[in-house]
């Protein structure tokens, strides 16, 4: 088999950890899984293929029986801070491009503890939902409200980012479309009724946030930012058929000069999402070895998909870790050996040689997000 374990990787979507890490069964579970309903970590998640295979690895770096009960237990007996380092460091991870917008920052490590307790280099992306979101609850003008967001959004590197990312896919689809100022608006309006009612609000407008989208889009050409899109598989409130990438065309066709990440392999649109990556320069596709939680199999499946149509250039790998590290390590180690394998079957069917099918991991895993987030 291919050996890529000398290859570091930067993963090139993930989110912070929690600063408390003891935790109990059930809440470790609900990790693992992203349905809300409590039935299923209680009953469901134990059972699920990828969390039988990270317990038992897990009990392999912790030195256990490889019991979940066992796991759990270890992992207790071990400080926060020193679980996050020494699973950074077992993953051989060099670069995180970090999501800091979930879960709540007071809850997580920040990017410059995680950089000081591991070594890691970090960069943080801004979450642009979050930010229209955030700003609706102290603007009650909307000139003032738009104001506000074009200067939040102007000079993102002098500001700690490396780029955008949107969750539209969750809230408003990726049919993002073209609506006049008087229409936003008006949803604007709407949207302060229901603060001024409840006192805080999850933003769904779709003319809201497609036109505060396009505002962003335009920054970002301007300031030569990538922006990464949720796409696919996602929260339990996610319409699926409006998380197909294809329904990015539009925006890919009118925003060349920003670089496009296509997250979670677009799954379960894999194919869709690779062909983007193959015929638009200024697209890449995002390859999640946690997020979704698929077994092995399926990762194969994804990943074959994606060499076979993209260039290896234009992929990159992530982790979409989140709350506790062992996600992070894991994709780590998922990710080179399914990527090995996949490209090891290329090699048996002299499609590459050795050196080719390294250098091509090595755009995948690191070069790539380097390039793109200056890692």
């Amino acid at each position: 088999m291919l050996d890529l374990t000398d290859i570091p990787v930067i993963d090139n979507h993930c989110h912070s950890m929690l600063l408390h890490q003891h935790l109990d069964t059930v809440t470790y579970r609900s990790y693992f899984t992203e349905a809300t309903a409590p039935v299923f970590a209680q009953q469901h998640v134990q059972h699920t293929v990828y969390y039988l295979w990270m317990v038992r690895h897990l009990a392999r770096f912790l030195d256990c029986e490889s019991t979940e009960e066992a796991v759990i237990a270890a992992r207790q007996q071990i400080s926060s801070d020193e679980l996050v380092q020494r699973l950074l460091r077992a993953g051989n991870i060099k670069g995180l491009v970090l999501d800091g917008a979930y879960p709540p920052p007071e809850q997580c490590y920040s990017a410059e503890q995680l950089a000081a307790l591991s070594g890691v280099r970090v960069v943080s992306l801004l979450r642009l939902e979050v930010l229209m979101q955030d700003l609706l609850q102290t603007c009650a003008d909307f000139d003032e409200y738009l104001e506000r967001y074009r200067e939040a959004i102007s000079n993102v590197r002098e500001k700690g980012y490396c780029g955008f990312k949107s969750i539209v896919a969750y809230r408003a689809g990726l049919n993002i479309a073209e609506w006049s100022k008087e229409q936003a608006r008006l949803a604007f309006q709407v949207a302060r009724t229901e603060v001024a009612q409840r006192g805080s609000i999850q933003l769904r407008s779709k003319p809201l946030i497609d036109y505060l989208l396009h505002i962003a889009f335009a920054s970002a050409c301007e300031q030569r930012l990538p922006v990464q899109f949720h796409t696919g598989y996602g929260d339990s409130d996610t319409d699926m058929l409006l998380g197909n990438p294809l329904h990015l065309r539009p925006v890919l066709e009118a925003y060349q000069e920003m670089s496009v990440v296509l997250l979670h392999e677009s799954y379960p649109y894999s194919q869709l999402g690779a062909y983007l990556a193959a015929i638009y320069p200024h697209v890449y596709f995002d390859l999640s070895y946690t997020i979704p939680f698929v077994e092995k199999l399926e990762m194969l499946a994804f990943t074959r998909q994606a060499l076979s149509i993209a260039p290896a250039s234009k992929l990159t790998y992530s982790s979409d870790g989140i709350y506790v590290p062992e996600m992070h390590w894991a994709s780590a180690l998922r990710g080179r050996a399914v990527l090995a394998q996949v490209l090891q079957e290329m090699i048996d069917a002299d499609e590459l040689d050795e050196q080719q099918a390294h250098d091509l991991a090595e755009f995948v895993l690191y070069k790539n997000a380097a390039q793109l987030y200056g890692v």
